[in-house]
Formats: structure tokens, sequence, C-alpha cells
């Protein structure tokens, strides 16, 4: 299944809102990074035969813009790139192998604010979207790639996240730290190059951290 994601079904859920005329909103905006544990077991044994060390984390940074449409519900998208490559076990300046995962994934989130008062700011999200996502071999006996995408803003597999997010920060400008947990699997692959090791699921679950600042109340305008 396909999933399509980005601004139309941000703006398709503006409308079902009925807002009649313009009107003026805080909007939110968060800039993030942070790390992600992950234990992809069929990618890890592949890696390891050909020498890379394991993957047991990823880097991941991005960009979430929500905005209030309920006294208690924050709405918006959000957008993460996962990205982590591994060396050898051994550096060798020589051979220079590797292997990369490289993963772009799309969020439709809601927030549930908790705590906004002076300074501090809680609140907890949930979000569902889809993800693309390649992994890159360099080693030995292969080199390709396993994709996994589709082209045109659509996404090939499921992707979920869920958690918490405090900060403290003074007018509209917050320093914030989130924790959480990833529902991150992708299966499907299609291969390239002169990869052979058997890939039927890369699993990038797993809980993360991130770091980051918060936008709060900048002036936004909805309507029709």
């Amino acid at each position: 299944m396909k999933y399509r994601l980005g601004l139309l079904a941000f703006l398709s859920f503006v409308v079902q809102t009925n807002i009649s005329e313009a009107k003026e909103i805080p909007v939110q905006a968060r800039f993030f990074f942070g790390n992600s544990t992950i234990d992809p077991e069929q990618l890890n044994t592949a890696v390891e035969a050909q020498g890379i060390k394991k993957f047991e984390s990823a880097m991941q940074f991005g960009v979430e813009v929500t905005y209030p449409v309920l006294k208690y519900l924050d709405f918006g998208v959000r957008y993460t790139k996962h990205s982590q490559t591994n060396t050898e076990d051994t550096d060798n300046i020589i051979t220079e192998y590797s292997t990369k995962i490289d993963q772009d994934g799309v969020l439709l989130v809601g927030r549930v604010p908790i705590l906004r008062e002076g300074i501090f700011r809680v609140d907890a999200f949930a979000g569902f979207g889809g993800t693309n996502t390649t992994v890159t071999v360099k080693s030995a006996t292969q080199d390709g790639e396993y994709t996994r995408k589709e082209a045109e803003g659509w996404f090939s597999t499921p992707y979920a996240a869920y958690g918490v997010s405090a900060g403290i920060g003074y007018k509209q400008l917050y320093l914030m730290f989130e924790g959480g947990m990833e529902i991150n699997k992708v299966s499907g692959f299609t291969r390239a190059g002169s990869v052979s090791a058997n890939m039927d699921e890369v699993d990038l679950s797993g809980s993360y951290f991130t770091i980051g600042i918060m936008l709060d109340g900048i002036p936004g305008t909805i309507g029709k």
C-alpha cells in the first residue's frame, strides 16, 4: 500500500475543520536532531559477515510544523531524516568498505499540550505516516543497494511514532527535549548492483531521544 502524505494531506485536514474565513493562528515550528536505538537483525547478520560493524543506533534530524485545531489538540506535519553509516570493524583506508542506511519519513502529527505556563512547555504526541528507504552496501563481495521507495511524493512503507516532549524558554523561543518510540519496519526491497544477502526486512523500530529548538506562537493564517 502507498501512503500519500505532505502538504496536500495537511491542507485537506484544514478544509475539514470548516473554517469559513481567514483566521490568524499561533503556529509552532520545531527543528530537532538526535539518535534512535535500533537492532535490525537481518541487516546486522549480513554486514557483520562482510566485516562491517553492526547497527545499534541511527542519527535523525528534521522539522515539524503544527497549529491548534482544538483547545487541547495541535495538528501538523513532521519530516524526519534517518541516516547512519557504519564502516569496517578494523578501519582500512585502502578498502573503505561500509553500509549506509538512508531514510526519509513523513508523519501527520497530533500533539496534546500538558503544560503551557510561563517558561515551561510539556506535551504528548502521536503520529502516523510513511517512509522511503535505501540501504547501500560496499564490501569485498558486494557493491550495490536495497531500495524501498516510491516517487513523486508517495511513501512506500508505514511509519509511526509517539512520545513526550518538554522544554524551557522565553517568549517564542524554547529549548526542547523529546523522547519516544518509533515503529519503523521496512520490507519488500528492490536490489541493485551486486548485493546478494537475503534481506526480507530492515527493522528500524526502537526508542529515540532528540534535542531541538521550538518557535512557539509564530503568527500564521488559515482559511478559504
